[in-house]
């Protein structure tokens, strides 16, 4: 019958502990922590609740009693009370809050009751010693191994418990072997993920060709934008140009002009002086802009240009631009054409596969965070004293089967004496003594009362 299992264990002023609950997992559960923090007080309340020891120390200094109560799987709960001058176990049912006391515990010490809930009780031996199967003590050697041989072979050939401890080895051994298999199907991942990630070399390089693509495309998109304002510059210009010749053909017309008659006034003579001068100014300006102008061929039609102070401001961004164009060009000008891309889908095959080898080099590495703080495993004991007990057994497995092919002959023998006795009482009949009829029943029994049969 296997052990009970505790899902909630509460310490009451017990040792170091004022008030602890420890909230059990299924499976196994570690107690790690610095020294003297109580968590060989755990193991000791658990002692405590199986096997009610006498001694008080485990009261925590200043009260006047230690609780050690354990909820089970079931939904019992069991208390350990220790006060100073007894001890007191509680019990108490699944959904009730009123306990069925045992104060007065004799000289058995744990009550049935509590011991049939617990199944936690130490395994009696033939000589009158236990042990304790469940519960071991800190700094003592493995299970049985410090005990003399003829306790261990005692424990092995009458424990009721010699069945689960040979089943706990073969899981063991199970468990060790499912291990490595694990540990193999990792590196083997690990391996693979490496492969993985040599392939993923090259992304590097194809994603600075990406974005140098993306900024040449950027470029030629602003010169694109910028293509229909060129044009309207373009235009404005050969508007501009349109009248400049209007404006030569005007000043020619007035350097033919007659001049006016000696009859007008003195004041509109002056002004009309002061007017052919301005005239012949322009004249002259419009002259020298046309030798000027003659030898380039005729300008664009000119647009408006109220928009003109922004155009320009375009057209010194482009000018920069075009400057770092021509920079990055030459800079470019001695590396290879860019490769075509290679097909995405395997790409994304693989970007999508790195993903999931991140979030399981993330979760180990938390888990290796988790474990850098556990202790390191013991160190194995000397194999020689576990080896010398591994032989004593094998002797003891050979007096054993001597011993049972011994006792099959003599029983054998016993059941041929007790024909042969049955046979004789048979062809005597009657007790020569009292004259009763002898009956080889009766007449085994007596004698197995007194001693082995007589022949």
């Amino acid at each position: 019958m296997r052990g009970v299992v505790i899902v909630r264990l509460t310490l009451t002023n017990f040792m170091a502990h004022g008030h602890t609950v420890l909230e059990l997992a299924p499976g196994l559960n570690v107690l790690c922590g610095p020294n003297n923090t109580g968590k060989s007080a755990v193991v000791e309340a658990l002692r405590c609740l199986t096997v009610n020891p006498t001694p008080r120390h485990v009261i925590r200094h200043g009260h006047n009693e230690a609780r050690v109560e354990a909820e089970l799987e079931n939904g019992w709960r069991v208390a350990w009370v220790r006060r100073k001058a007894y001890a007191l176990y509680e019990i108490f049912a699944p959904g009730l809050d009123e306990a069925q006391v045992f104060a007065k515990l004799g000289r058995s010490g744990v009550p049935a009751e509590v011991a049939a809930l617990l199944r936690m009780s130490p395994v009696p031996l033939d000589r009158g010693e236990e042990v304790d199967v469940h519960l071991g003590n800190q700094r003592e050697p493995i299970f049985l191994l410090d005990k003399a041989g003829s306790v261990l072979a005692d424990f092995l050939a009458s424990s009721t418990e010699s069945a689960h401890l040979m089943s706990m080895q073969d899981l063991l051994r199970d468990k060790t072997r499912k291990a490595k298999q694990n540990r193999s199907r990792l590196l083997e991942g690990v391996l693979e993920s490496e492969r993985g990630l040599d392939r993923l070399a090259p992304l590097p390089d194809i994603s600075l060709a990406l974005d140098d693509a993306r900024e040449r495309g950027h470029s030629l998109e602003i010169r694109v934008q910028a293509e229909p304002a060129l044009t309207g510059i373009a235009s404005r210009l050969s508007d501009v140009a349109g009248r400049t010749r209007a404006l030569g053909l005007k000043a020619r017309a007035l350097s033919a002009a007659i001049p006016p008659p000696d009859m007008l006034p003195a004041a509109r003579l002056a002004g009309g002086l002061g007017n052919m001068r301005a005239l012949a100014g322009q004249g002259d300006r419009a002259r020298r802009t046309l030798k000027d102008l003659r030898p380039l061929s005729a300008p664009p039609e000119l647009a408006a240009a109220w928009n003109l102070a922004a155009l320009c401001a375009g057209q010194a961004t482009l000018r920069t631009q075009l400057a770092a164009g021509s920079a990055r060009a030459g800079l470019l000008s001695g590396l290879a054409p860019i490769p075509q891309p290679p097909d995405p889908r395997p790409l994304a095959i693989l970007v999508r596969e790195t993903a999931a080898l991140a979030a399981r080099l993330a979760a180990t590495s938390a888990r290796a965070g988790l474990l850098a703080g556990l202790a390191g495993p013991a160190l194995p004991p000397d194999p020689r004293p576990l080896a010398a007990i591994v032989e004593a057994m094998a002797q003891l497995r050979i007096r054993m089967a001597n011993g049972r092919a011994y006792l099959s002959e003599r029983q054998a023998g016993l059941d041929d004496l007790s024909k042969r006795i049955a046979l004789r009482l048979e062809q005597v009949g009657a007790c020569p003594l009292c004259g009763n009829d002898l009956d080889a029943g009766r007449f085994l029994d007596r004698e197995k009362g007194h001693g082995t049969a007589k022949g």
